[in-house]
């Protein structure tokens, strides 16, 4: 069974689980009242009536105790319904990311952290925002992972770390079963305003008491005075010392009323607290779950052996830990229980509960603490890497590329590019027409003719993605990749800007300076070399001036030990003696067909040795009506 059918039968399965759920919490809607009616009745019968038989109050606070049993397990029916709910979209998500369908992949929200890395290379390439490689690749739903996968995609590594990933993702590729439990364990911060961030935050910020000491100090002086007014009150009735009583019952006052004042003016802050870590005790199931599968694990990868031990501490595992913390967040969240509500602010009046709860934390962050940042990064690196291994589990025929073993001194640069069968990543697997890509180092340039709409812009946008996919360790869509480890920058979607009154001509200018001075950075700072894609440049000038300027930049990447691929249509210039020197040369073409009478331009997007043979400017002027 491949992937794409596993997520469907996961869909069926989580399917019929939600309608049996759905029919528990209907049937738990209509009992709750019939219930809860007749014990409130019940009970106000026998307050306003003395004449009622015995049982008749005993009866309606069964009743009652039985209503709130209900209530508890609807609630925990209706917690349960969320989270399938949760999972079945999860793999709708994976199935729509096999399709391609891009309107059921929608923006998680740990995509904001993306923001900070887009460029205009991810504008020409389509790294971030809608229908781009981070919305297709990304299932990540913390926002470490989220950033480790935006740092791979859009920094360069060395060609041993890139090695170290693959051999990771090769590892859990082969692991689908866990990687179900490591996304199912995720479903619990999918739609949380908790996540593991604040949690870490949490273990890694000053304490609350610290910020304001006096209210410990106060919660204890209140719950001393309540304690010590309920023990002069029992024995000053035990006695029969009214006096004893009396003081005993306004120390019990003064108590509970400083408690009260505590609850009204900090229980907002303490709570807060609690939100960070989890307020319903989901979010630390659900983290304490992944941290499990990862201590699980049995990697023979350097990479995962490493996220391993940054989740393992020398005394205590980190699942024992959360444990602990899940125990006393337990506390935290009681009011939250029918059963428990009452009691809860019993509790909380005569002796802070939250509070008391609050030390329970501080206590545990005092030994824990500073590991949680560690935990969090592990599993950044851990979601990034499963996110690769979900793409090589769907793609089984797309290659890992083989990159240079070793960085080429600046002596012997290589620029050898071999490319067997490379298509476009983000196409649904039909529309995808593969094109092998041959680069060597006496001719480190492709210049590639042809018409409009022919398949220029997406070969340039198929090379640069792919070589992003390959940073984070995945296979890329090809059948071979041979090649080095590049650096890349691009000028495809240049644009003008009216408020900055910059001309077309004027910000492609801009663009091509930042790329040759980036190149002359890379050039002198690293031995590897970059990839420079550039889309029809210099389009806003006279042809001549166009062609000589062109030659003139293109010529400077090459001498910058850049591998250059470059659109163009003016085929003056595929003619040049210069880029002849140091340029392959390719092209696209169309063909036209007769339909209902009508003529029709065909494209078959495969790329052909030389200068393109033909042109369409003129026939699409008469397509569109523009020219008879």
């Amino acid at each position: 069974m491949n992937a794409q059918s596993k997520y469907r039968q996961k869909q069926e399965d989580l399917d019929g689980l939600i309608e049996k759920e759905l029919q528990r919490s209907r049937k738990l809607s209509v009992a709750r009242p019939i219930v809860a009616i007749p014990g409130l009745l019940l009970i106000g019968a026998a307050i306003f009536e003395s004449r009622m038989p015995w049982g008749t109050w005993q009866l309606g606070a069964f009743l009652l105790v039985t209503f709130l049993a209900l209530a508890t397990w609807h609630e925990s029916i209706r917690e349960r319904l969320d989270w399938l709910i949760q999972q079945r979209l999860f793999y709708r998500r994976m199935t729509a990311r096999c399709e391609r369908r891009w309107s059921d992949l929608p923006r998680l929200s740990s995509e904001k952290i993306t923001t900070s890395y887009s460029s205009d290379l991810s504008k020409d390439i389509d790294l971030f925002g809608d229908r781009s490689l981070f919305r297709w690749a990304s299932l990540c739903v913390t926002d470490a992972g989220a950033q480790t996968l935006a740092e791979w995609m859009t920094q360069r590594a060395s060609t041993e770390t890139i090695c170290d990933r693959q051999a990771a993702v090769r590892e859990l590729q082969q692991q689908s079963k866990w990687r179900e439990e490591f996304w199912d364990a995720a479903i619990g911060f999918r739609g949380c305003d908790t996540s593991p961030e604040k949690i870490a935050e949490w273990a890694t910020e000053p304490p609350l008491f610290q910020k304001i000491p006096w209210v410990q100090w106060l919660s204890w002086v209140g719950s001393a005075a309540v304690f010590a007014g309920l023990i002069a009150m029992l024995f000053g009735a035990a006695t029969n010392q009214q006096a004893l009583f009396n003081v005993g019952f306004a120390l019990f006052l003064c108590g509970v009323t400083l408690n009260l004042l505590l609850v009204v003016s900090v229980m907002g802050r303490v709570h807060d607290v609690f939100f960070k870590i989890g307020n319903a005790n989901r979010e630390l199931q659900s983290l304490a779950t992944l941290i499990g599968l990862t201590e699980k694990l049995a990697p023979q990868a350097p990479m995962l052996q490493k996220v391993q031990s940054d989740v393992s501490t020398n005394t205590v595992p980190a699942t024992v830990a959360l444990k602990q913390l899940r125990r006393s967040m337990s506390f935290a969240g009681i009011q939250k229980n029918p059963l428990f509500f009452i009691p809860y602010w019993i509790c909380q009046l005569l002796f802070l509960w939250d509070i008391r709860v609050l030390e329970r934390l501080q206590a545990w962050r005092i030994r824990h603490g500073k590991l949680v940042p560690g935990w969090i990064s592990g599993l950044g690196r851990l979601e990034a890497l499963s996110c690769a291994a979900a793409i090589a589990d769907e793609n089984p025929d797309w290659a890992y590329p083989r990159l240079f073993a070793s960085e080429p001194t600046s002596q012997s640069q290589n620029r050898n590019l071999h490319v067997r069968a490379i298509a476009h990543p983000l196409l649904p697997d039909a529309a995808r027409v593969p094109n092998d890509v041959e680069i060597d180092e006496a001719k480190p340039m492709l210049l590639v003719t042809g018409s409009n709409m022919a398949g220029k812009s997406t070969l340039l946008r198929s090379l640069g993605i792919n070589s992003v996919l390959a940073r984070i360790g995945s296979p890329v869509c090809c059948k071979r990749w041979n090649g080095p480890n590049v650096e890349i920058a691009s000028s495809i979607r240049v644009q003008d800007s009216l408020q900055d009154g910059v001309s077309f001509f004027m910000a492609e200018l801009k663009r091509l300076r930042s790329i040759v001075d980036y190149a002359r950075t890379v050039r002198d700072t690293t031995d590897a070399p970059s990839l420079i894609l550039l889309d029809e440049i210099l389009q806003g000038t006279n042809s001549r001036e166009r062609q000589i300027a062109v030659e003139h930049v293109l010529t400077q990447l090459v001498q910058l030990r850049c591998l250059v691929i470059t659109s163009t249509h003016d085929l003056e210039l595929a003619n040049s003696p210069s880029i002849h020197a140091t340029a392959q040369i390719v092209h696209f073409r169309e063909h036209f067909d007769k339909q209902d009478g009508v003529e029709v331009m065909r494209f078959d997007y495969k790329m052909r040795p030389g200068v393109t043979p033909t042109t369409n400017a003129l026939k699409l002027l008469e397509l569109v009506g523009l020219r008879s």
